[in-house]
């Protein structure tokens, strides 16, 4: 093959955007970008509303964009405070930014992290007693809609010392409406496309009625800890202690700022993960009799320690699984500050480029047998060599999510004491099909049946 001209653009559609694209992009985005990079390759140029946008598709490329040239390639986080997440680390960028980051980063460091196992153990069993009357009825539950329940008690619990879900019903609905805004699918083409350009009035009220209430209940949260600190270990605790290099605290609103934004950004995308992951489990015996058999085996029917946590290899390695295999931010978007030239093409000033950890979780040349599931692949004896930016379900780079380590933590607690309590069926008639919107979820959600675990697992 010929190498490209550096004058040429990378290949790809030519065509209109709205006829041609606009409407399957509102239909189904994730769905046009897998169908892009099968037709044309790893490099991509097609028309969107934001302008000729490169989809690039390996490893190297999403290196290159989020690491090597980094500063070439700004996020695509407007110069204002975002409605919802104000200048918290998902809505900022620049000097600022990496003050914020270098504050909120010690909140998850390992140590950290480690004290709070038990704490999260605990509030996964409390979870689960709420469930164990669903295992006498066999009464189906929809998966994502409960675990959203589990998610934010554990959140809460972790951020705040505090069940937010049994203790503050108002955050708790307010934090449900804004992740049916952003994530929940409209009833038809149209309302989909007014959600999309921000036409629906009506949802648009609702929208910053919620964010209304949600800020009551955070300056609320922060000014009881102001009044009485308590001695609490929390992430609360360790963000009103934070100093940047000039000695200055946050503010209540830059509190308040990082605080939603790791509400909002451990949400739902940490409930989805946990519902697709009970969804692989279901369907798959040998992945449900491995993981279940590991779990009896390292606790023995006892409570979770961080060094038990440890020892969970192989249901660690099926919550990274289920980050490959479903990633809930399945893009990123950065553009081009200056022009510049990537796989032998002329990238011009202010081009998109778009990343998908979705398609770069499946890339053949890096994955072998990229659509099946198989936990194993993540296994400690398995995982070397790999390029580290064939897998990034929370970004990569500077930008990547301070919280990774914490969500994996969470996820690996929160399987294991589901499956010590319980063994779950899928409903037969259901339709599970994947929808990508800001996270790519279940459209219907999964149902499922609990029911008594088997008497005896044995690790294989």
């Amino acid at each position: 093959m010929t190498a490209p001209s550096k004058s040429a653009l990378p290949p790809g559609p030519r065509r209109s955007w709205l006829p041609t694209f606009g409407i399957g992009q509102v239909r189904d985005p994730l769905l046009q970008l897998v169908q892009r990079q099968k037709e044309h390759g790893d490099i991509v140029c097609f028309p969107t509303h934001h302008g000729p946008t490169w989809l690039l598709s390996h490893p190297d490329h999403a290196q290159y964009v989020l690491a090597d040239k980094a500063s070439n390639f700004l996020s695509m986080v407007g110069d204002g405070p975002d409605p919802l997440l104000g200048r918290g680390l998902f809505a900022n960028k620049g000097d600022f930014w990496l003050r914020q980051r270098r504050m909120v980063q010690p909140s998850f460091h390992r140590p950290r992290l480690a004290r709070m196992v038990e704490g999260m153990a605990r509030d996964s069993e409390r979870f689960a007693e709420r469930w164990a009357p669903h295992a006498a009825t066999s009464a189906p539950l929809e998966l994502l809609g409960q675990l959203r329940g589990l998610v934010i008690s554990l959140l809460g619990n972790s951020i705040f010392s505090e069940d937010v879900h049994a203790n503050r019903a108002s955050l708790r609905e307010g934090m449900d409406h804004l992740a049916n805004v952003f994530h929940g699918p409209g009833e038809s083409l149209l309302d989909a496309v007014k959600r999309r350009f921000g036409l629906d009035g009506a949802r648009t009220k609702r929208f910053f009625g919620a964010i209304e209430q949600l800020n009551t209940d955070m300056y609320r949260l922060i000014a009881e800890r102001r009044e009485s600190p308590g001695g609490k270990d929390d992430i609360l605790t360790m963000l009103l202690e934070a100093r940047d290099t000039q000695g200055v605290a946050m503010t209540d609103t830059e509190l308040r700022d990082e605080l939603v934004s790791l509400l909002i950004g451990g949400y739902e995308s940490t409930a989805v993960v946990l519902t697709w992951m009970m969804y692989e489990v279901a369907r798959r015996p040998e992945v449900e009799q491995r993981a279940r058999g590991e779990v009896a085996t390292v606790l023995g029917g006892k409570a979770l320690t961080p060094e038990g946590l440890q020892s969970l290899h192989y249901t660690r390695a099926l919550v990274e699984e289920t980050l490959r295999f479903h990633p809930p931010a399945w893009n990123f978007m950065r553009r081009a500050l200056n022009a510049d030239e990537i796989g032998g093409y002329a990238l011009a000033p202010d081009t998109k480029v778009l990343i998908s950890p979705y398609i770069l979780h499946r890339h053949p040349g890096f994955w072998a047998e990229p659509e099946q599931f198989l936990p194993e692949r993540f296994l400690p004896e398995q995982r070397e060599g790999r390029h580290r930016f064939a897998y990034m379900p929370f970004g990569a780079g500077q930008r990547q999510c301070v919280g990774n380590a914490y969500t994996v933590m969470l996820l690996t607690i929160a399987i294991a004491t589901l499956l010590q309590r319980f063994q779950w069926r899928l409903v037969p008639a259901h339709p599970v099909v994947a929808m990508a919107a800001t996270t790519r979820r279940p459209r219907h959600g999964v149902l499922a049946t609990l029911h008594a675990p088997p008497l005896r697992s044995h690790h294989p």
